[in-house]
């Protein structure tokens, strides 16, 4: 399958890039340093672009079959990758997202409701744009999913991923980079969680 990859020169990008490729998927990597793309291989390619270039979004989405988004605190950037997947007739796309995005299915739950107080207070603006990324995703018209996570970590994969919302008992706060990467490359797909925005942990 042919899969665009935003945000891809990242810890977790990298490892979701290396695993697409060991799948035996053709990846277009879009990145404003190539030259942070530690990965080289024949079905990877590296585009070089800033994420307010229409063109340069337009052109790495053009073929392909899926897109997974990872720049979700930057809600410009998720407007213009909707419309270049829009006018190339793109469907699916993947997006990172976090707890600080609510969803129906969610509960209350203390400690989640106290580390969204926390992000909101120390760092108001990704909140604001994640929250307003994801709601451009969830009212566009694409096959979209978006991924919740609340802490990252650099633990080993351990092929265990609990899906779920918030507030029921299953969700945990942490998951490793390694196993999100994975879960994500999963959703291009699988359609479980089709215009659904499932929180994941370990």
């Amino acid at each position: 399958m042919k899969i665009t990859i935003f945000g891809a020169t990242g810890r977790m990008g990298h490892l979701l890039v290396q695993r697409a490729l060991d799948a035996g998927h053709e990846i277009t990597a879009y990145a404003r340093d190539p030259g942070k793309m530690r990965i080289t291989h024949p079905a990877l390619s590296v585009i070089s672009g800033h994420l307010d270039d229409d063109a340069g979004i337009l052109g790495a989405v053009r073929d392909a079959e899926a897109v997974i988004e990872g720049v979700g605190a930057v809600s410009d950037a998720t407007r213009r990758i909707i419309a270049a997947m829009d006018e190339v007739r793109g469907r699916r796309l993947v997006v990172v997202s976090t707890c600080s995005v609510p969803d129906p299915e969610d509960l209350p739950d203390a400690k989640f409701a106290a580390l969204v107080r926390f992000v909101k207070t120390v760092a108001p603006t990704p909140y604001r744009e994640v929250r307003r990324a994801a709601e451009l995703v969830r009212t566009s018209g694409l096959d979209w999913t978006l991924v919740r996570v609340a802490k990252l970590n650099d633990g080993p994969a351990t092929g265990h991923v609990k899906v779920g919302a918030y507030g029921h008992g299953v969700v945990g706060l942490s998951i490793t980079r390694a196993d999100m990467a994975a879960f994500l490359l999963d959703q291009v797909s699988d359609t479980t969680y089709l215009r659904q925005a499932p929180a994941i942990s370990n």
